[in-house]
């Protein structure tokens, strides 16, 4: 009885498919189909592209061996599977088409939702899950897979680059009726790398990558190992060339599906009588390798993406549907990409053949850039700033400091050089640099872009302490110390002996003054730090003025000489452990970060009131001999 609900269930949803998804919602809220989540995540209006993409890939029969393959095959994947053994793995997914004819779905939706969201993180999790004991469990098969969600690391704009071909625009422009100075910023191309917080692939770039009018239709996904071999002479040796294993959906040069691993890998072993080994090829290279290079494994008999499919629900196999709670946790991990992109100008690419090497990326430690400049250029973007602009750094005074001013991420690079050129002076100086960071979203940035690209940072002569802390266990999401650690300290190399944490938790117990949690800090600091002068301070300033853990009302001045002490926010958690203003004044160089919209009001503000610390805590910060810079970017300081 259950195979004809499922078979229906399958009718059901092609009908939906060919009447079109008109209740879809954008990002994280496209749940709209869930009730028929069988067909998967966000697909298209017409049933030619259901057949197309949905079900030639879930249903497809390379993809659906997978598991099949690493089981099978595990006496020779077991010892390799990992970070130690794996260079990076790459999913793709090439058209040569364009969007005409789609405009009204794609541009609502663009590359990533169209089939990355869906499509390749399918494979992604297929590729990295833990083998289930039983593959035809589906529970297990789907719990694996969540725990694959759950140890993906955040994405931001720096882990994507995206790109839209040229004639797109025009595209949208006459099929919604746009003017032309509508200019559209739905990316139809995009190169993502994706990492795993676990121990078996930390630090093993997965790369997923799909775009129309490209100069090829393939779908592949790739797995590179490293090649510990070095060869001085015999460079056409089998063992110097790469050893790889692909999962070949099908078309491209080799035309038909396949499972392929390179000779200098391991002879694989059939899965079952539906496969075969081919043995007598066609002269065609894949990848880098040609085709007798590689052990081919491919289906007896071929099966559209569609049969193949029905076949699965009469087998009683439900792998090649995807859950409400799988569909939940996807969107759960692409909507902050997404979100980070809304406002990102694509990389312009002709089409075609065309395209040369315009959409190559490279890897620069986790974050993803293209390999080579635009040739099509743009010069203005749809906020009105032309390129020039968008990289100019001003400098400037503010309450009769030092201003440097920039859009966000010209901000951000500079913020990080100054620290740099702070942190080498220091250590060439007197061996050691005390770097004070405070708590807050607008220092996130920052963390990530020192953890990616400041590689010569001397952090192994770095101290780094805490401005200020909530009183709750470090572990939790809502101590500072614990972004510090997630989004800086767990990426750079520095001992743990320099790294000060807040004791907010003594005795069990959170922020209790007979603990004398603040004195122990203090104490450190007098020891540790010269004249407890700390050569950098990082400060915020919220929209009540307050700054570290200094609110507007507080009794600043009965902290006296202290340079620590337990403090009381009006929001919850309400105790919070801060540096004083005398620790904070005391530093050699004290910056504060302001950015966003959302603080130009407090930027005009703050620019016209006197100082006066009990009610605006940040005009309280007075560096006694240093020097005290603000960093506020265009945004806060233009609206």
């Amino acid at each position: 009885m259950w195979k004809v609900v499922w078979a229906a269930l399958l009718l059901l949803a092609t009908v939906y498919v060919q009447r079109g998804y008109a209740k879809e919602a954008k990002g994280a809220q496209s749940l709209g189909h869930v009730s028929v989540v069988i067909v998967g995540g966000t697909g298209d209006l017409a049933k030619k592209y259901l057949w197309q993409g949905f079900f030639q890939l879930y249903a497809n029969q390379v993809v659906s061996k997978i598991l099949p393959f690493r089981r099978e095959n595990s006496k020779h994947l077991d010892l390799i599977w990992n970070k130690h053994h794996i260079e990076r793995v790459e999913i793709v997914l090439k058209e040569t088409l364009d969007a005409k004819g789609r405009i009204p779905f794609y541009e609502q939706y663009g590359v990533i939702r169209d089939v990355i969201q869906n499509h390749l993180t399918e494979v992604m999790t297929l590729l990295t899950m833990e083998l289930p004991s039983n593959l035809s469990n589906t529970k297990e098969v789907l719990k694996n897979k969540l725990k694959i969600f759950s140890a993906l690391q955040h994405l931001d704009r720096n882990c994507a680059a995206i790109g839209q071909y040229q004639a797109y625009n025009a595209e949208v422009q006459e099929e919604l009726s746009k003017t032309k100075e509508h200019f559209s910023l739905t990316p139809t191309f995009a190169g993502i790398m994706v990492h795993i917080d676990l121990a078996q692939y930390e630090g093993m770039p997965v790369i997923l990558t799909s775009g129309k009018m490209l100069d090829e239709r393939v779908g592949y996904a790739r797995i590179l190992f490293k090649n510990d071999i070095f060869c001085i002479q015999s460079h056409s040796s089998v063992h110097c060339k790469p050893k790889q294993i692909v999962f070949y959906f099908g078309h491209g040069t080799l035309q038909y599906p396949a499972i392929l691993v390179s000779k200098n890998l391991f002879k694989p072993d059939l899965m079952d009588t539906e496969w075969k080994e081919v043995t007598e090829h066609k002269d065609v290279s894949v990848l880098g390798l040609n085709i007798s290079d590689y052990y081919v494994l491919t289906p007896t008999v071929e099966r559209e993406a569609y049969a193949e499919l029905i076949l699965h629900i009469f087998q009683g196999r439900k792998d090649g549907f995807i859950s409400a709670e799988n569909l939940l946790a996807s969107w759960s991990f692409w909507t902050p990409l997404l979100q980070s992109l809304a406002d990102t100008l694509p990389r312009l690419y002709p089409g075609g053949a065309d395209n040369g090497n315009m959409l190559d990326i490279k890897l620069l430690g986790r974050e993803v850039t293209f390999a080579n400049e635009a040739v099509v250029m743009v010069t203005q973007d749809h906020m009105g700033r032309s390129g020039t602009e968008s990289f100019q750094v001003m400098q400037g005074k503010y309450r009769s400091a030092d201003m440097v001013s920039a859009w966000p991420e010209e901000l951000i690079v500079r913020l990080a050089a100054d620290l740099q050129v702070a942190a080498e002076n220091a250590v060439r100086d007197g061996g050691r640099f005390h770097l004070a960071l405070s708590g807050g979203s607008s220092p996130l940035a920052l963390f990530q872009r020192l953890a990616r690209h400041h590689y010569s940072f001397p952090w192994k002569d770095t101290h780094v302490w805490m401005v200020d802390e909530r009183c709750v266990p470090l572990t939790e999401l809502d101590s500072n110390f614990r972004t510090l650690h997630d989004h800086l300290l767990q990426h750079v190399k520095m001992s743990y002996f320099n790294i000060h944490p807040m004791p907010v938790q003594m005795n069990q117990r959170l922020c209790v003054e007979e603990d004398s949690g603040a004195l122990l800090y203090e104490s450190d600091i007098t020891q540790l730090v010269n004249a407890s002068s700390f050569h950098f301070v990082l400060l915020g300033v919220g929209y009540d003025g307050h700054t570290a853990s200094l609110f507007p009302g507080s009794k600043l001045v009965a902290h006296g000489n202290s340079l620590v002490a337990f403090t009381e926010s009006p929001a919850k958690p309400h105790q919070r452990m801060s540096l004083t203003l005398k620790a904070i004044n005391q530093a050699q160089k004290v910056g504060v970060l302001v950015m966003g919209k959302s603080k130009h009001e407090l930027v005009t503000q703050l620019s016209r009131v006197k100082d006066n610390p009990k009610y605006w805590p940040i005009t309280g910060i007075r560096p006694t001999s240093g020097r005290l810079v603000w960093y506020i970017d265009y945004d806060a300081l233009l609206g």
